[in-house]
């Protein structure tokens, strides 16, 4: 591998002269010294998210104060020389970060604790939502207008959307599949299939305990039925479990291969008869207000998403969990706004 490095005070670049040819995808990780984003750009190369041969140019950006790390962690990936990286670029320069950016993984600021109340009441939140203004604003300013971002949680989605005023909103997705995989997780072990085999789950909501979990459409690989125990455990326990989950600082890495999960379902495409789920914006679908991004079942082709209509058949006990969950998406949109709007 014929590799050099170049230094100007603002950026460094690791990158592979041979691949100059070749159709490279700008792919940017922000917040790049945070565990999430290392254990995600592992993940995007090893899992290849954006296809078999999809060469990277991977650009990690992260805040000036927090700069000196990247030098060890382009190393870190460089060493670990995927077929796929045809580069690396470290900086704290926005317009070396951000420009002609063909993707963005926007990851926003990690807390180290769990919030002792709603997440709007904590002195994090207001910083979480500057950041995520912020994010928007350099995405307006400098990527591709037909960027792809990927953001951690439906409010900063909105708020990064906002501020990228130039970017499609369809173009902007936030993560379900954390609660997707969480859920997967726990029918496995009630029901001995293992998690991959668990096919449909539903969520509604958010990415957080502001969530609900709707199985009724779930499919199993193996031969195996959903028995009277199983369904009441499904309706009435797993929505618990999963709004009672401890912090989700705590679970980094599982964030990190939802984010990548996400990437390649939305790159490559639901399978057949097969539906993900994904924080997009709201069309009114299923009674959500327009203006706010809202968990739903989704169906992925050409790197473009459809929201899979139908799936309520009068379901008020489902209906009354999604408008309690659009309502408070909604209040919290209106508080990060006026944060945004304050400051």
């Amino acid at each position: 591998m014929d590799l050099s490095i170049t230094d100007d005070d603002e950026e460094v670049i690791v990158v592979d002269h041979s691949y100059r040819d070749r159709d490279i995808l700008r792919v940017v990780v922000t917040e790049g010294s945070s565990e999430i984003a290392l254990a995600l750009m592992y993940r995007i190369l090893c899992y290849k998210v954006f296809g078999d041969d999809q060469l990277i140019y991977l650009i990690i950006y992260e805040a000036p104060e927090k700069a000196l790390f990247l030098e060890s962690i382009a190393i870190e990936l460089t060493e670990f020389a995927s077929d796929l990286l045809a580069g690396v670029l470290y900086t704290h320069e926005l317009s070396t970060a951000f420009k002609n950016a063909d993707v963005v993984f926007c990851i926003g600021l990690a807390r180290g604790y769990e919030f002792p109340k709603d997440e709007y009441e904590d002195s994090f939140f207001e910083e979480h939502i500057l950041v995520s203004k912020f994010h928007g604003e350099m995405i307006e300013k400098y990527a591709k207008r037909d960027v792809k971002i990927i953001v951690l949680g439906n409010t900063s989605a909105n708020v990064i959307s906002h501020y990228a005023k130039s970017v499609p909103r369809k173009n902007f997705t936030s993560l379900s599949k954390f609660n997707i995989n969480m859920c997967a997780a726990h029918i496995a072990a009630r029901t001995g299939c293992r998690a991959d085999q668990i096919k449909n789950i539903i969520i509604w909501g958010n990415n957080t305990k502001h969530t609900f979990p709707d199985c009724r459409y779930i499919s199993f690989d193996k031969d195996m039925f959903l028995c009277d125990s199983l369904q009441v455990w499904l309706r009435v326990d797993l929505p618990q479990i999963l709004q009672g989950m401890s912090s989700r600082c705590w679970y980094s890495r599982s964030l990190a291969y939802a984010l990548a999960d996400h990437c390649k379902v939305l790159w490559n495409g639901t399978p057949q008869d097969e539906w993900t789920c994904m924080g997009v914006y709201s069309d009114d679908s299923y009674g959500v207000q327009e203006g706010i991004f809202f968990s739903y079942p989704v169906y992925c082709k050409n790197r473009e998403y459809e929201i899979v209509q139908g799936l309520l058949d009068d379901n008020s006990y489902v209906q009354r969990q999604i408008n309690k969950l659009s309502e408070f998406l909604m209040f919290q949109t209106r508080t990060a706004f006026k944060i945004c709007n304050s400051k």
